[in-house]
């Protein structure tokens, strides 16, 4: 198996002299269409620029490893990546063949690149979950995420570095891949444990990324690197072939630089799949196309609850300024509500428990199913590997390993009763919260709150709400009862079209289209 470094620069060392990180010809014996840009782009606009003739999917993916080649490698070294496609350029090839044959006539996400996180199984490259007892052997099979982005026409351009099994710890750090640092701030946490494929995007180094939320992972770097995301509804997105930590609290959604670009993926990956039994409740609650409902006037009509007890001193300033927005666009706002004490309790006294007990099953049960020639079949044998001197795994995950190491089986009843009660009671809350007031939705910092959608199983849809007193981005998580990802995206998007927070990282600029010469 190669190693990290010799993974990544395989593909993009050979590929400088020919790169394009900024198209801007015109088709061949038509007139020069406007140039396109890579930084920023959105899958609308590489599927124009596509139709124009101003871009294939040779040159787009050649912009994107240019990027990589000069933010994640070098200068100021991201290392955001676990793993490159060692094939992006022939995967590329091959798709502008098929747009060329098919004339046009593709999948929705066709060429599209994507970061998953990599704990999400590809037959084509490592998953490790950020350990190195999973380098290899490749999984036999696809995730289902993967499959669908697949057959959707989407590249899966790298794997995206993680906090070790998705247990935090050091943000962004893991033994297989290291430490993923802020594009925005060298100096600052790219927030864990979905850091790695969130810097990405925020990078430009791709157009979609996937993250895993057991207890904030999408929600955190959302916030951190400015950018629009959905930790779905539990049983919307199929979680087979994800490296599990908790059933009871694992989901899987978009991190993407618009509200637009997730709701496609939405488009793509939402529906029942029979390896997640959790997907039987999606059935019928499936819109024909998220896209549908973004619309700039969504907040017209509509009760939004601010939850006040999630904002701090450093986010005040960018929720009264959102509240103002909000209702400037026709909504009721109810500000000054709170989560009741008891909900907020349930975090203390059952997340551990809950998630330790079910990660030393679960991840024995993966193990078994998905990778039965790993050299570790068991949380016992990832718990003595990763405690060998020299391993590399941070500290505090392996002092979590331990705590998990002490728990019972599934059958214990302090767990039997945690997951079944905990869970209900944190619906309760919101539910009351939200028929008392009479609300649509609720509203907070994004950078609180995350046990509120873990535990009950409701959806957030993030937006990218403004800036902090610290100078950092600031996000707005929208969230209501199961399966209203329609009505959120259209908050967020109606929010994101009116304010336009998004901000640019300082340390990978846009490349001068005469970079490779």
């Amino acid at each position: 198996m190669l190693s990290r470094t010799r993974l990544i620069n395989a593909v993009v060392v050979t590929a400088t002299a020919a790169l394009v990180a900024t198209p801007t010809v015109g088709s061949a014996h038509g007139p020069r269409s406007k140039p396109f840009v890579l930084e920023e782009a959105t899958v609308a606009s590489i599927h124009q620029a596509f139709k124009s003739g101003s871009l294939t999917c040779s040159q787009l993916v050649d912009g994107y490893l240019t990027r990589i080649q000069a933010y994640e490698n070098q200068g100021p070294a991201i290392n955001s990546l676990i793993t490159v496609a060692v094939d992006a350029k022939a995967q590329a090839r091959a798709l502008d063949v098929k747009y060329r044959k098919s004339r046009g006539k593709v999948g929705p996400l066709h060429c599209i690149p994507v970061i998953l996180k990599d704990n999400i199984d590809t037959k084509d490259m490592p998953t490790t979950a950020g350990s190195k007892t999973l380098l290899s052997p490749l999984p036999a099979r696809d995730s289902t995420i993967a499959r669908k982005f697949r057959e959707d026409g989407a590249l899966i351009l790298g794997k995206g570095n993680l906090d070790e099994w998705a247990h935090g710890g050091r943000a962004g750090y893991s033994s297989a891949g290291g430490q993923t640092l802020n594009p925005y701030d060298l100096s600052r946490s790219p927030s864990g444990s979905s850091g790695g494929p969130a810097a990405a995007i925020a990078a430009n180094f791709a157009v979609l990324s996937i993250g895993s939320d057991t207890l904030g992972s999408i929600r955190g770097p959302v916030n951190a690197e400015s950018l629009a995301g959905v930790r779905p509804t539990k049983g919307l997105v199929s979680r087979a072939g994800i490296v599990p930590f908790s059933s009871t609290f694992d989901a899987a959604g978009p991190m993407t630089r618009t509200v637009t670009d997730s709701a496609l993926v939405l488009n793509t990956l939402a529906g029942y799949d029979p390896g997640d039994p959790a997907t039987r409740a999606s059935r019928g609650r499936i819109p024909r196309d998220y896209t549908s409902s973004l619309r700039k006037n969504a907040f017209r009509g509509a009760r939004i609850g601010v939850l006040r007890n999630y904002v701090t001193d450093a986010t005040d300033p960018m929720m009264d300024a959102a509240v103002r927005t909000m209702r400037r666009l026709g909504a009721t706002v109810v500000d000054d509500l709170e989560v009741l004490a008891d909900a907020l309790a349930l975090r203390a006294s059952s997340y551990a428990l809950i998630s330790e007990t079910e990660f030393r099953t679960e991840l024995g049960e993966y193990l078994a199913a998905f990778r039965p020639g790993a050299s570790v079949s068991s949380h016992q044998e990832v718990y003595e590997a990763s405690s060998q001197p020299g391993f590399g795994m941070a500290p505090e995950v392996l002092t979590r390993l331990a705590s998990e190491a002490q728990r019972g089986g599934k059958d214990d009843p302090a767990y039997v009763k945690a997951a079944a009660e905990a869970p209900a009671q944190m619906r309760s809350a919101l539910d009351a919260l939200l028929r008392e007031n009479d609300l649509d939705a609720l509203v907070r910092p994004t950078d609180g709150g995350s046990d509120l959608s873990a535990f009950s199983g409701y959806p957030d849809v993030l937006v990218q709400g403004g800036v902090a007193t610290d100078g950092t981005s600031a996000g707005l998580a929208f969230l209501a009862e199961a399966f209203t990802e329609p009505r959120l995206l259209g908050y967020a998007y109606a929010y994101e079209q009116e304010v336009d927070a998004r901000l640019l990282p300082a340390h990978t600029p846009p490349i001068p289209a005469d970079w490779w010469r």
